[in-house]
């Protein structure tokens, strides 16, 4: 019987090798948006869940109540993890995780003297039972390889870099031209989905060159502790005895500080997917945006499944005599039912074969956007493998079964007669043309504020000049090798001016702190970014001095240069009213003697924060050169062997300021470019949608259609009627997706400090897009009917 049925339903497809075809394309599509979102989705959750016991493993972080909102961080203080394994028992495993370095160089001594220098992005200090909590695939070494001081274990991709087809093993290396490590260990290299993908790992047991500080007060992001809880504690049994025991440790002038700060316990599982937080693969992708993109791949298979339904009521109708002659000789309705659920399975795996081919090639030019290759083949495991069979069975009940019973039931009388009557249902098919209308045009307009929000960020000033503006690290800031850099460069004819910092002018990474100052005899207190910079700093960023005087060459701060969003923190409206203001900051006490124009110190998606500038050459990190742009290669080629000669043991790179800050934005370019690619998706299949009733009409209404030609209508006349319809199916499907999508936005555009407003042109955009695309769906086959020669149509009356 079931051979039976799929030979039926293969001659049919044959017979109808146009219909199936569109059908096979409007399923592969929404199929394949299915299957990459599902990958996707599935990729981004599967981060560092592969470690054991992973549910045991947590990150201690930090929630700040200074202010009237909350504040989090996942920097800790140094000491924080030695004090933990003296204070608690219920810690199995407890490891510093220091990543706070500015890409170090690695030099390799070679056998005949001569040295290979590399400059390390992925390098990390931990503690040795880091390895005991994190899962590692050994090629050489164990879990013990970091218990010596100064040893550090490597990946095989970096042991082949430094060593070739040598052995690692015991071999040393000079971390920075601070000190030798001896490799005691060979792991494989990390995986994609793993926050810690770090290829160089030392051991934070460095005798006297031991790193970090020992106050409490100060903490880092890219400094982390991690835990593994016995198996007997809980972690609401560990956040509650964390609640106040880091009290006992801030004491004196830390005590104020320390009570606004509250630790408590991230799971693992967590530090990939919530954005209050950084991590080390500085991409956090929130579960929101995971839900969103989930729910796009439900209703963009929907939406395939809607255009089955209606490019198969036409073909019900050619079908109808067919299932009144096999109702005649003895066919059941459940029997022709299975029939058509059967053509529909074959459909659906076609389209699911087809899916994989195009996964695959969709995977790859998305590679740029994801930042990480993920193949289809890659994971084709169990879980993806119960997805796909999963597919084609809910493909086929979810298109298949309406029209089935459709054409089930067609009485014999009727139908072989050919009086059946074909307008039962169109209320229902119109519906679903709403709805298919309703996703696409939702995603139209959301792609298009996406678009605006992302321009908003690339236009806002910033209160600086980018322009012709490299930056470099300075990885020695002893004063001698500062000052003969400054010397150096200053004699290039393209160099026109020199500035150096700790953070340059504006940057994802910030210095900040709270500052203490007295006004009208009330002491004001509040956070501040911290920039050290010399004397050169506002001229080479182009920041705007507005009153009083600007840095003065100095090896120490002696006197600060705040914004002016600084001076309404303290209460001042007039800058001039600033001047001569004491201010306490990490101790170093002086007088404002200058205002800037406000710029912003970080990327826009954070609000503009009170500023201080002040002179302090031991915190000098960023080095910046405003160019003439007359030969700008040649300029940097001199910047370079300059650079080089005061830093030779060092690898010089540099960076424009201004693609530097166009990064700031990456991850709002990649949801806009994949927005904008699942909306197209979602318009295209729409569009058969409306293909497929459209046909239905033009079906129904094809001797209406010839009588009204004979009787002289024009095509424009036959065009209106079939389109008018539609026009308004378009406007309902817009009315109940734009209040929708504004909410969405709405909260999407209030995460960011300077966020786009909403004008009303983007929703008007999204319906003339939606509606012109459809016209023109709509006016092809319209103009095909209305074309058609009236005897065709009238010669059966």
């Amino acid at each position: 019987m079931v051979r039976n049925y799929l030979l039926i339903a293969f001659r049919s497809i044959i017979k109808n090798k146009g219909h199936a075809l569109v059908n096979v394309f409007g399923l592969a599509l929404g199929i394949t948006c299915s299957i990459v979102i599902f990958l996707i989705v599935r990729f981004e959750l599967s981060y560092d869940n592969f470690h054991p016991e992973s549910d045991r493993i947590y990150r201690i972080v930090t929630m700040f109540t200074k202010s009237d909102k909350p504040g989090y961080g996942s920097g800790m203080t140094y000491p924080l993890p030695e004090a933990l394994r003296q204070d608690f028992a219920d810690l199995q495993y407890v490891s510093i995780v220091d990543n706070n370095l500015d890409d170090p160089v690695i030099t390799i001594t070679k056998d005949d003297g001569s040295e290979n220098r590399f400059k390390e992005k992925k390098v990390v200090f931990v503690d040795p039972e880091y390895l005991k909590i994190f899962k590692h695939e050994w090629i050489a070494g164990n879990d013990n390889s970091l218990t010596a001081e100064k040893t550090a274990i490597i990946t095989a991709s970096l042991a082949r870099k430094y060593f070739g087809n040598e052995p690692a093993l015991n071999k040393v290396i000079n971390f920075n031209n601070q000190f030798d490590v001896t490799i005691t260990g060979v792991i494989a290299d990390p995986p994609l989905n793993t926050d810690f993908s770090f290829e160089l790992i030392l051991s934070s047991r460095l005798g006297k060159d031991k790193r970090g500080w020992e106050g409490w007060g100060a903490a880092a992001s890219s400094i982390n502790c991690y835990v593994k809880l016995n198996k007997s504690t809980t972690q609401e049994d560990f956040n509650s005895k964390l609640k106040d025991w880091h009290l006992k440790y801030f004491t004196g002038d830390n005590e104020e500080d320390g009570k606004s700060r509250r630790y408590f316990l991230q799971p693992l599982n967590d530090v990939h997917t919530d954005t209050r937080f950084h991590n080390f693969s500085h991409r956090v992708v929130s579960k929101v945006t995971l839900l969103s993109l989930s729910s796009i791949g439900i209703l963009l298979l929907m939406t395939a499944c809607i255009n089955f339904i209606n490019l198969n009521t036409v073909l019900i109708i050619k079908r109808s005599k067919e299932a009144g002659v096999r109702k005649t000789l003895g066919s059941s309705r459940s029997q022709l039912i299975w029939q058509f659920m059967g053509e529909t399975f074959l459909i659906s795996l076609l389209a699911l074969i087809i899916s994989a081919g195009l996964s695959e090639l969709l995977l790859i030019n998305l590679q740029p956007v994801l930042t990480y290759r993920l193949s289809f083949f890659s994971m084709f495991d169990g879980l993806t493998i119960a997805y796909l069979v999963f597919l084609p069975i809910l493909v086929t009940t979810l298109a298949g079964i309406y029209p089935a019973i459709r054409l089930a039931r067609f009485q014999p009388a009727t139908t072989l007669k050919g009086i059946a009557s074909y307008g039962e249902g169109l209320i229902l098919r119109r519906t679903l043309i709403v709805f298919q209308l309703f996703i696409a045009q939702g995603l139209v307009i959301t792609t298009i504020i996406t678009a605006k929000q992302i321009n908003h960020f690339m236009s806002q000033p910033l209160g600086l000049n980018s322009e012709a503006v490299i930056e470099f690290p300075l990885p020695e800031n002893k004063k001698e090798f500062i000052q003969t850099l400054k010397e150096r460069l200053l004699t290039i004819s393209g160099v026109e001016s020199i500035a150096m910092s700790n953070t340059g002018a504006t940057s994802q990474s910030s210095w900040g702190g709270e500052f203490a100052a007295t006004v009208k005899n009330d002491v004001v207190k509040a956070y501040t970014n911290v920039k050290f910079a010399d004397e050169g700093f506002l001229k080479t960023y182009g920041l705007n001095l507005t009153y009083g005087e600007g840095i003065i060459p100095s090896d120490t701060a002696n006197r600060f240069v705040v914004n002016e969003k600084f001076v309404k923190t303290l209460g001042f409206q007039n800058p001039a009213d600033a001047i001569g203001t004491p201010v306490d900051m990490w101790g170093k006490k002086s007088v404002i003697m200058g205002v800037v124009k406000d710029f912003n110190p970080t990327p826009l998606q954070f609000q503009l924060s009170p500023v201080i500038i002040l002179a302090g050459m031991d915190s000098y990190y960023v080095g910046a050169v405003r160019l003439n742009t007359n030969d700008l290669q040649n300029t940097i080629r001199q910047i370079q062997n300059t650079w080089e000669s005061v830093y030779p043991k060092y690898v010089f790179e540099h960076t424009f300021l201004d693609d530097q800050i166009d990064h700031f934005y990456d991850a709002e370019k990649r949801n806009s470019y994949i927005m904008g690619f699942f909306s197209v998706v979602a318009i295209f299949i729409g569009c058969i949608g409306l293909l497929g009733l459209v046909s239905f009409m033009v079906q129904q209404k094809i001797k209406e259609i010839g009588i009204r030609k004979t009787f002289g209508a024009s095509v424009g006349q036959i065009v209106g009627l079939l389109s008018k319809e539609f026009v308004v199916l378009i406007g309902i499907s817009f009315l109940l997706s734009a209040p929708l999508a504004y909410y969405f936005m709405q909260k999407w555009l209030s995460n960011f400090a300077y966020k786009y407003s909403m004008t009303g042109l983007e929703f008007l955009a999204g319906f003339l897009l939606t509606l012109i695309i459809s016209m023109l769906t709509i006016g092809y086959r319209s103009i095909r009917a209305a074309r058609a020669n009236p005897i065709d149509a009238l010669r059966t009356e």
